[in-house]
């Protein structure tokens, strides 16, 4: 038998420490690289962070409380039609946070289709979806005891916006007020605010909630929390990939949005008049641990309405193949969950959270694999099933 001697055992181990240096070396950084934070920053992403507080708190029950923003004359966060900015907070379990983006329509340039007020927006009462613990002998709900920031939706711009529009034919007035980089900021900001000390952070949103959700609002949730926290983003209905034959719409949402300067610089893919997925693609290729998550029906009437794609095989053919490209660049951190032969909006906030199935999965087991995360979290695309 041999025996190993000194002299032996320090090259040994001169060349293991090499190799965990090497190693360590190579490991990319935990959450958003600091290169492409400063494309961020450089962008103006940030440019609304502490910029607003609330002025008015009032318990709404049920555990709500709502925040409503300082208007600061006009220049914070409002309304399309420059009413008051609102959010609200409910208290569960401080290490998880929910920040919940809702939905209703978008409005651009002689297309008005969008929720007006947020005072008309208060949180869903239970047992509906995620606010419910469970549904009839099923669950439980994954997210049941997070904490939550849930925010209103009436900015027109699906959160994305930074300008004013003077519009001598919108109904409600003659300017359309698009703040929706700061009403997401200031409902950010109140999260941090609250909820310092949340490790696990999700950044959902309901259709046009979903498309805020997927745009910049995880940037702004990584710049408030940090690297270390466990973000995710749950996308839920907001299709992000539109329709490019639809070149008025799409000019006309850029020039009145204006959300089009806060893309990155290294993001040679993103264009206000291109596939908003460009900038899910930039994000998880910048941040090694975020993962996210994207839920849509295949026949969905609501979004084919908005995207003016006429059949169901045309949108199915679109989400399918742009969210695929993104599960395609990374497997193990996007992955969709699209069920075929229903025409339904959204899921997170209807009974669809615990009955909808695709491939016999149900939605709420498949949040509850994804948020902790499980191994056997899976990317499901049904089969194509005619819409009754």
């Amino acid at each position: 038998m041999h025996r190993l001697t000194r002299s032996r055992i320090m090259p040994i181990i001169g060349l293991l420490l090499a190799s965990v240096m090497l190693t360590g070396a190579k490991k990319p950084p935990k959450g958003l690289n600091p290169e492409a934070r400063a494309e961020l920053e450089a962008s103006g992403v940030f440019k609304y962070v502490d910029a607003f507080d609330p002025i008015v708190e009032e318990d709404v029950g049920e555990g709500w409380t709502k925040h409503t923003f300082n208007p600061d004359g006009g220049n914070g966060p409002i309304c399309i039609a420059g009413t008051p900015f609102s959010a609200f907070t409910k208290k569960g379990n401080p290490a998880k946070l929910l920040i919940m983006l809702q939905g209703g329509g978008a409005c651009w340039q002689d297309f008005y289709f969008c929720n007006i007020l947020a005072e008309a927006q208060e949180p869903p009462p239970p047992p509906v979806g995620i606010w419910g613990e469970e549904f009839e002998g099923e669950g439980p709900n994954p997210i049941d005891d997070w904490s939550v920031v849930y925010m209103p939706y009436c900015d027109g711009s699906v959160f994305s916006g930074d300008n004013d529009v003077l519009d001598p034919n919108f109904p409600l007035g003659p300017v359309r007020y698009h703040r929706g980089l700061r009403n997401v900021t200031a409902g950010i900001d109140l999260a941090k605010e609250m909820f310092p000390n949340a490790g696990r952070i999700m950044v959902a949103g309901s259709s046009a909630g979903g498309a805020g959700a997927a745009a910049f609002a995880p940037f702004l949730a990584r710049n408030a929390y940090g690297n270390n926290k466990k973000l995710t983003v749950f996308n839920d209905a907001g299709p992000i990939a539109i329709n490019l034959s639809e070149q008025a719409a799409i000019a006309a949402r850029a020039a009145d949005w204006q959300f089009g300067k806060f893309y990155p610089a290294s993001c040679t893919e993103c264009d206000d008049q291109g596939q908003g997925t460009s900038i899910v693609k930039w994000r998880l290729d910048n941040d090694s641990t975020i993962r996210e998550a994207f839920y849509s029906t295949d026949g969905d009437s609501t979004n084919r309405f908005f995207l003016n794609v006429p059949t169901q095989e045309m949108y199915r053919e679109l989400i399918v193949t742009e969210h695929g490209k993104l599960h395609d660049a990374h497997p193990d951190r996007y992955k969709r969950f699209i069920r075929s032969g229903d025409a339904s909006h959204t899921a997170l906030q209807t009974d669809l959270f615990y009955i909808g199935a695709a491939n016999g999965v149900l939605l709420y087991e498949w949040t509850g694999d994804f948020v902790v995360p499980r191994p056997f979290w899976q990317d499901i695309v049904e089969n194509f099933v005619p819409v009754p």
